[in-house]
């Protein structure tokens, strides 16, 4: 993301160490944290992706984006879900699946429905 411009990259499946691609977009379920506004579940979710592991710097920005919307966009091209995907040391963790990591039409699509853009570092 530079600036208000989010990059279709973002929306692209991620390689493994093993050099298959995931399964699905791995993206995290906001509403899991109970708060009344999203920006108030950015330091929960940035305390859980630490803790994974992953590097949130200073320049790291989140973005939301409406279930619906999504589907309702990436259906041009292919349909897909979203589902929740829990894990141990992420409850709020999900997947956005149905689309293959080549299918730029989806990453562009998903792109363009960013409802808003959090810092991660508030």
């Amino acid at each position: 993301m530079d600036g208000d411009f989010v990059d279709p990259a973002a929306f692209r499946l991620a390689r493994k160490p093993d050099g298959q691609f995931e399964d699905g977009l791995s993206v995290n379920w906001l509403e899991y944290f109970g708060k009344s506004h999203p920006q108030e579940a950015i330091a929960p979710l940035r305390e859980i992706l630490e803790k994974k592991g992953r590097r949130v710097g200073g320049e790291s920005k989140f973005a939301l984006l409406n279930v619906g919307a999504a589907k309702t966009v990436a259906v041009r091209y292919i349909a897909i879900t979203i589902a929740r995907d829990e894990q141990k040391d992420d409850p709020s963790h999900a997947l956005v699946k149905g689309y293959q990591s080549h299918n730029d039409e989806v990453a562009e699509e998903l792109a363009k429905v960013v409802i808003d853009m959090y810092s991660a570092k508030l």
